[in-house]
């Protein structure tokens, strides 16, 4: 009976979440397809909207570069040379064809009319008040200034000026020419395109005030769009996005699109709920019939079970019991596994944080020692000591990497040297029985990978194909250029890849290994010889960083694993951290003194080692250095009145993070440079928070040279 109930839930569970998700995802496909209907029209009107404000653009152009080649240069001769009927038959003629230009005007430079498009003479107006004239009277711009859009008092008609400014030879103010805008003339357009009818098209001005609309509201000339739309147009050109409250009604989808040499948006919307109303329809439909199979397959379960029950009590009382043990073990050896990776996660993060801050105590007063002496029975060791702290700091980022506590630090990797590296490595790790033959192609790309991580994925590769082949064998690293066509390997999307093969002659897999090989955990080795990470590793490393793996075995001849790495846009640089040649200790003391001269630096961090070096060091490079412990201290000598150039903190310490500290302080609108120097596992940089409090993060240990420039150049930008 409890069999024939798991199945039924585990049915209903199925049938019911099959039901939900489709109608979850036709109503996401109606919502792109509403999007892209809208971006479509938006486009267009966006254009439409483009050009028709650029040919009153090229009118006021034309007549502008008309007045140049007739010599008009002061504004004198503006107002004694334009001011005729035929200037005024010349307005006329090249307002013609162009429904939207209402008119066009000439303005001196005190403000008053000169010519009129509309008719002859001249009435006495002054336009020295208005928006467009005191900006381009104060601005030598070449752009054009839309204003604010006006309303004839006579027709209660919209109007928005285009105005030019008229600059002499010297640059100085002749005057302007400006050309009126019916604003009724977008309405038009938009009432003949617009979406449906529970649709609006919106033409704004960048500063969110309504210019025009359609459907008409009684908002025009009021900024209304401090809202969402200018939001989006802060990091993009156009988009699309969900309102949850419109001008005049409930939510709509919003297509936004800026105009490309006008302060000029457009919006096209719909009505979310109109949007969405054949969905509603089809997941009633779809939900009744879903709910009908429901009820239809719970009555058949339950004939079945009471058909059967009496003649499966007892085994089914055994099987349930059996059963209860198994999950009951498969449960706690689930949870034993999970609290175990937690631990190890755990504690490597810790263990790095300290390590980190043990390594940037010694490697400073390492740096000292050198800078001050040029004795090479001294300098010597501190070289050699040096050397240590590196390789310290290199097995932490492997800890790291191997707990998967790391986030990836892509940059562009010549391939072929870390091949060529990594083979040196394998000839000596290897042993005898293993042949290692590496193949390059000529002109390799470099690809935008993780050094370290790459370098660990192809060890582990190597080390795997070792136990495949127990009595020896070839292996062979091949790497080559590669452009992938969209849809050739699933979950890759088209483009150029560098492909990296890792190749065996030994035992293979057979097919249901192979079908599982990527899983975390997975492992066919004997207890205590592999943890199942390492191609689960190598799976999401590739995937993680924009490419892709493929898995090839066969059983008796051999396996190939293939990576699929993203081309780097630029060469790489140097070779990964792993393999660059140790530095010396750098005469910084004498080199650097002075460089922080005038530069007042607060230090906050909880360790005295770490503290009391680093500020021995920086007050040796001229800087003026107050240290706090923790960040209650930090913030207690800045409310005393300490007014720093550069707060630089550590991240992790007792009662307040860095973070937390660098949060508190954007709160209070301290703008000072915040540069976090932490040992911490995490990568702080792509954490929410960061960015929120905009702080510049560089992880110890640090080089003192590279932390004496980076407080400089923060103290510098900041100034």
């Amino acid at each position: 009976m409890r069999i024939l109930l798991l199945i039924g839930g585990l049915s209903v569970a199925v049938l019911l979440t099959a039901t939900i998700h489709y109608i979850v995802s036709m109503r996401d496909r109606e919502l792109a397809g509403a999007e892209r209907e809208l971006s479509t029209l938006n486009l267009s009107l966006a254009e439409q909207t483009g050009s028709a404000t650029q040919s009153v653009d090229l009118v006021l152009t034309t007549i502008i570069e008309q007045l140049k080649a007739d010599g008009i240069a002061t504004p004198e001769d503006y107002v004694r040379r334009m001011g005729g009927r035929d200037t005024y038959q010349m307005l006329r003629a090249r307002i013609s064809g162009l429904p939207q230009l209402d008119a066009v005007t000439m303005i001196a430079a005190d403000g008053h009319l000169i010519n009129f498009s509309r008719y002859y003479p001249i009435p006495p107006v002054n336009v020295s008040d208005r928006d467009y004239f005191a900006y381009l009277r104060d601005h030598d711009t070449d752009e054009p200034f839309i204003s604010e859009p006006v309303r004839n008092r006579g027709n209660g008609s919209w109007t928005i000026y285009l105005a030019r400014r008229i600059s002499g030879p010297d640059g100085g103010f002749v005057g302007l020419v400006l050309g009126a805008i019916e604003l009724s003339y977008f309405e038009r357009i938009y009432k003949a395109l617009q979406p449906d009818a529970d649709g609006s098209i919106s033409l704004w001005r960048r500063d969110g005030i309504l210019l025009a609309r359609y459907p008409m509201l009684p908002d025009i000339g009021r900024p209304l769009g401090h809202g969402q739309f200018l939001k989006v147009l802060e990091h993009a050109k156009s988009g699309v996005f969900l309102s949850a409250k419109g001008l005049n009604d409930g939510a709509r989808l919003v297509a936004t699109r800026a105009l490309a040499d006008y302060p000029l948006v457009v919006n096209v919307t719909r009505r979310l709920d109109a949007v969405l109303s054949e969905w509603r329809i089809q997941a009633w439909t779809i939900g009744a019939a879903g709910a009908a199979g429901i009820a239809a397959l719970l009555l058949s379960l339950w004939a079945l079970a009471r058909q059967f029950s009496a003649y499966e009590a007892a085994a089914w009382a055994m099987d349930a019991a059996r059963r209860a043990v198994e999950g009951r073990e498969q449960a706690e050896h689930a949870l034993r596994q999970s609290q175990k990776m937690e631990a190890i996660g755990q504690l490597t993060g810790g263990v790095a944080h300290d390590f980190n801050n043990l390594l940037q105590a010694i490697g400073i007063n390492l740096h000292v020692i050198g800078s001050r002496t040029d004795d090479e029975r001294i300098a010597g060791p501190a070289r050699l000591a040096l050397q240590a702290v590196e390789r310290g700091a290199t097995l932490t980022q492997h800890l790291l990497a191997f707990s998967r506590r790391q986030q990836l630090r892509p940059v562009p990797v010549d391939v072929a040297a870390l091949v060529e590296r990594v083979s040196r490595l394998l000839g000596r790790t290897l042993g005898q029985p293993v042949r290692i033959v590496t193949e390059v192609a000529p002109d390799l790309w470099p690809a935008m990978i993780d050094p370290t991580q790459l370098e660990m994925a192809v060890l582990n590769l190597a080390l795997n194909a070792r136990d495949a082949m127990p009595g020896g064998g070839t292996l062979w690293i091949l790497a080559g250029n590669r452009s992938v066509g969209a849809g050739l390997v699933p979950g890759m999307v088209a483009g150029d890849y560098v492909v990296l093969r890792v190749r065996d002659t030994g035992t293979g897999m057979p097919a249901e290994v192979q079908a599982r090989a990527f899983e975390p955990f997975f492992t066919t080795k004997e207890v205590g010889r592999g943890t199942g990470l390492g191609l689960s590793m190598v799976h999401g490393l590739a995937t993680q960083s924009g490419g892709g793996v493929e898995l090839d075995s066969r059983q008796g001849l051999g396996t190939t694993v293939t990576l699929y790495l993203p081309r780097a846009d630029q060469e790489a640089d140097a070779p990964s951290a792993g393999t660059a040649a140790p530095r010396a200790p750098e005469k910084t003391a004498g080199d650097a003194a002075g460089i922080g001269k005038g530069c007042a630096v607060l230090l906050v961090d909880d360790e005295e080692l770490v503290r009391s070096a680093t500020a021995g060091y920086l007050e040796q490079a001229g800087f003026a250095v107050r240290e706090a412990a923790d960040g209650a201290a930090a913030l207690s000598l800045l409310d005393h009145g300490f007014r720093p150039d550069v707060i630089v903190t550590d991240h992790m310490m007792p009662g307040m993070t860095g973070l937390e500290m660098a949060r508190t302080l954007r709160a209070r609108r301290v703008a000072t440079p915040i540069l976090m120097v932490t040992g911490y596992a995490e990568d702080l940089t792509s954490t929410a928070a960061a960015q929120e409090v905009d702080l510049t993060v560089l992880s110890k240990p640090i080089e003192p040279s590279r932390l004496v420039r980076s407080i400089r150049d923060m103290a510098a930008v900041e100034g």
